[in-house]
């Protein structure tokens, strides 16, 4: 029995691929939480700086380990030398938000692509669907060959199958974020790096040499202000780069010979 919940706490995610991860299910003790919380305090925030740095010691510290279908916060582990940790929120989304009603029927495929992995993530009759965000650009599951896809789709999709692809898929879109000014600051701010280096400068400051502490001061801020700037330039770029590639006009045929023209802008 104990074997088989370590199973169902972890599984392997991308097998065989370069970007393959591990992911390790959590869920939330509100006593582990408000021990923190206590701690946190005590130490002026501490133990939060110390958590940014370790996304895993905060989940370690908050939440006990669990099978992945009762998580709520997840733990992905980059499975190379440097085995990089990557805490993330599991997001529901709840399908009866929906104009149309949908069956609660479990026998019942909400698409028409009854492999489709749509069918088998959704919880009936709850209608809810438990997911979380590990990349940006979401991928039409490898399994359907060229053959499927036209033999499944080629008259098209209804428009309740839009709706419902659309809630569960996302947008269908590369959208590039321009990360604020303010966020960028912070993430410099918040770097051991720094952190240390205001260390330094109380040090300096004890000990009466100011010209040391203020000389680290205005190299630090400098040096925050160039990369801060370095960052924003390089991401409005990105973003500006990925607009311009990223508008083009699609025709969709529909089920009764109609043709729908419909232009793919990248959001702001």
């Amino acid at each position: 029995m104990e074997e088989k919940s370590k199973k169902d706490h972890r599984a392997l995610l991308n097998q065989g691929e370069e970007n393959e991860l591990e992911v390790f299910g959590y869920r939330t003790q509100n006593l582990r939480r408000a021990l923190c919380l206590i701690t946190t305090m005590l130490t002026c925030g501490v133990l939060l700086l110390v958590f940014y740095w370790k996304p895993q010691w905060r989940v370690w510290a908050n939440c006990n380990p669990c099978p992945l279908q009762e998580a709520d916060t997840v733990l992905l582990r980059t499975t190379d030398e440097f085995q990089r940790y990557t805490r993330k929120k599991v997001i529901c989304l709840y399908l009866a938000t929906l104009k149309f009603p949908i069956s609660k029927n479990p026998e019942e495929p909400l698409v028409a692509d009854r492999h489709s992995v749509i069918n088998h993530a959704v919880l009936k009759p709850e209608l809810k669907l438990r997911y979380i965000q590990v990349r940006k650009i979401r991928l039409l599951e490898d399994s359907n060959s060229c053959y499927d896809i036209h033999h499944t789709f080629g008259l098209g999709l209804t428009s309740e199958e839009q709706e419902v692809r659309r809630l569960v898929c996302g947008p269908n879109a590369i959208e590039v974020e321009i990360q604020p000014i303010w966020k960028l600051l912070i993430k410099q701010v918040l770097n051991p790096f720094y952190i240390f280096q205001l260390f330094s400068v109380c040090l300096w400051f004890s000990e009466d040499y100011k010209e040391y502490a203020f000389a680290i001061i205005i190299m630090s801020i400098t040096s925050i202000a160039l990369t801060v700037y370095d960052l924003r330039e390089q991401s409005v770029k990105l973003h500006h780069l990925v607009e311009s590639h990223n508008s083009i006009t699609v025709s969709v045929c529909g089920r009764r010979g109609k043709s729908h023209y419909f232009r793919s802008v990248c959001c702001s």
